[in-house]
């Protein structure tokens, strides 16, 4: 549900805050007075195209915000736990720049305009004469018509996707198996030709680092001998300067001091910890020095080693455990590959199993469509009867496509799809002895409201979206027929949420919350300004709709007669009437 809209310097208006409630909301006032102006902001706050020109004259960023109440287990729902964007309400926000830039948030979270839309498809309908709307593209009437049939029919549907996915995977397969046979063998060839080259290098994770400091050590040879021998020499050799000799001079000459002052202690400890250390670092290069020498032969065995090593990480990866990798790897692929006849003997028998049991699912779906058809046909042309269409003839047309490739249905070859293999249209003939037409064909906008409304009742328990905006849907449609679309307006916001723009007083008579919206010019600048009316507003505004702009007791007391007819009134008479304007 929209429980608020708030719009800030978009086009004429400066600032409005519109709080909804459920059920049937209606907005009013005279023509260009801005009503569909809250629709245009609605809409852009949920995704739809904007460009600077929205902004107010004066001002640098028009602003629009929509909080949402969405029922936890609805898609809009689902859609926010996924990106952890859950939260008690759901406020989406927009910002259109005056250079043009555009931004957006998702209950305070930075979002793309994408987005906005992705929500506002599962949020919101918009319905009005000639839109691009859902109900006039016919990709959508089998899903319609799929929401209608319920949950059984749903599930159904669910698992032929699933079947239609394993199909298309045991086909691809398949495909693979038997046109690649030739390409095969020559994979054959190279991933054994590979694997040899990889084994016979009998390599070792982490060998090329140590044959590096290998060889830099066999180049460095005689250097690094001279270097840990002068080393050796300066801590216990040298005559007369040897560090461990200096440090016992040191030592002994302390010794004696500590023992009349304590204070030295510590600092003849810390010599001989020293000269142990000292010791120690000495004996390691002493072993350095006997295991350091220059070998040409080794050194030629190293560098050809890496020179190999070198080669494969060329051909198979950056690192000796890349390289290692690849040839797992490659290995797995052979052992497919030799496998592969055995592996289309089982492809072939699965396939054909799938493809039965898909036939029977999709022909089971195929009939409770068609069951549901039938009930949707009568529901909608029951709802066309009371808004004074009774000869019209509502169908939904179902159709498949013959495929020499396709799933085999009853001795036929249709094409399937995740859905099935139903195609469906929803068909209109609006008078006797007239051929049904596609839903965009209908001439009359008077008639598309009336049928899209007729549509909307039926469907509107049967997963639609929450909301549904009805910008003058009632245009075309004459002061006989608006009371019956009102009711059914009423019947569809018993289900879901509607916000409707209107300009007929039968329709304003029956909304749960009735929204006036006026026009002024105040200091030379247009203004929009929306509110909701009170019991005596209302009565004012409908009389106004019924007689005009300065509407006569007459019209009050039909107001009143409305209001008390849809229980939105007072129970008698005119009581409560006010002449002033709302």
């Amino acid at each position: 549900m929209l429980l608020e809209l708030r719009i800030q310097d978009f086009a004429v208006v400066e600032t409005a805050s519109v709080e909804f409630g459920p059920g049937l909301n209606v907005l009013t006032g005279e023509t260009g007075a801005g009503k569909s102006m809250v629709v245009d902001a609605l809409g852009v706050a949920l995704g739809a195209r904007a460009t600077s020109d929205v902004v107010r004259t004066g001002a640098g960023v028009a602003r629009v915000e929509a909080r949402f109440a969405p029922p936890p287990r609805s898609a809009a729902g689902r859609w926010l736990r996924d990106r952890g964007l859950e939260d008690d309400d759901l406020v989406v926000a927009r910002e259109i720049a005056v250079e043009g830039r555009s931004r957006a948030w998702v209950n305070g979270r930075p979002a793309t305009v994408g987005m906005l839309r992705e929500l506002g498809e599962m949020l919101l309908e918009v319905a009005g004469q000639h839109e691009g709307q859902r109900l006039l593209d016919p990709r959508a009437h089998l899903d319609l018509l799929d929401a209608f049939g319920g949950e059984p029919l749903q599930a159904l549907r669910g698992e032929v996707a699933e079947l239609v996915g394993r199909r298309a995977a045991l086909r691809a397969e398949q495909r693979a198996l038997v046109d690649g046979e030739r390409e095969r063998a020559r994979q054959v060839d190279i991933l054994r030709h590979q694997i040899a080259e990889i084994d016979a290098a009998r390599l070792q994770s982490g060998e090329d680092e140590a044959l590096a400091v290998r060889r830099a050590r066999l180049l460095n040879a005689e250097r690094l001998a001279a270097a840990a021998g002068g080393a050796y020499a300066a801590l216990y050799e040298a005559d007369g300067q040897a560090a461990v000799d200096r440090l016992g001079q040191a030592r002994a000459a302390l010794r004696d001091a500590a023992a009349v002052d304590p204070a030295l202690a510590e600092a003849v400890g810390r010599i001989e910890t020293l000269t142990g250390e000292l010791a120690e670092v000495a004996h390691s290069l002493a072993d350095y020095l006997q295991r350091i020498e220059a070998r040409p032969d080794e050194l030629a065995e190293v560098e050809n080693r890496l020179h190999l090593i070198q080669t494969l990480k060329r051909k198979y990866g950056e690192t000796l455990e890349a390289v290692l990798a690849f040839r797992d790897e490659a290995a797995a692929a052979l052992g497919r590959l030799d496998a592969s006849e055995a592996r289309a003997a089982h492809v072939a028998a699965a396939l054909a199993g799938v493809e039965a049991d898909l036939a029977a699912r999709a022909r089971r779906l195929s009939t409770l469509r068609r069951e549901g058809a039938a009930r949707l046909q009568a529901g909608v042309e029951r709802a066309l009867a009371s808004l004074e269409m009774g000869r019209t003839r509502f169908l939904v047309q179902f159709a498949t496509e013959d495929d020499p490739e396709g799933l085999g249905v009853d001795g036929q070859r249709l094409a399937v799809w995740s859905s099935g293999i139903d195609r469906v249209e929803f068909l209109i003939s609006a008078n006797p002895g007239e051929d049904p037409k596609p839903l965009v064909r209908i001439a009359s906008g008077g008639e598309l409201s009336r049928i899209m409304l007729a549509l909307r009742h039926v469907l509107a328990e049967a997963g639609g979206v929450p909301v549904m905006v009805c910008d003058e849907v009632d245009a075309g449609v004459g002061s006989r027929s608006a009371g019956a679309v009102g009711q059914l307006l009423a019947a569809v916001a018993r289900a879901r949420q509607v916000l409707c723009v209107t300009h007929m007083p039968q329709i304003a008579s029956l909304a749960d919350r009735h929204f006036w919206v006026t026009k002024d010019v105040v200091d030379g600048r247009t203004r929009v300004r929306i509110r909701p009316l009170n019991a005596d507003e209302r009565i004012e505004e409908i009389a106004r709709m019924l007689a005009g702009r300065r509407p006569t007791a007459i019209a009050r007391e039909h107001a009143v007669e409305l209001l008390t007819r849809a229980g939105r009134g007072p129970a008698t008479g005119a009581r409560g009437v006010r002449g002033g304007k709302p």
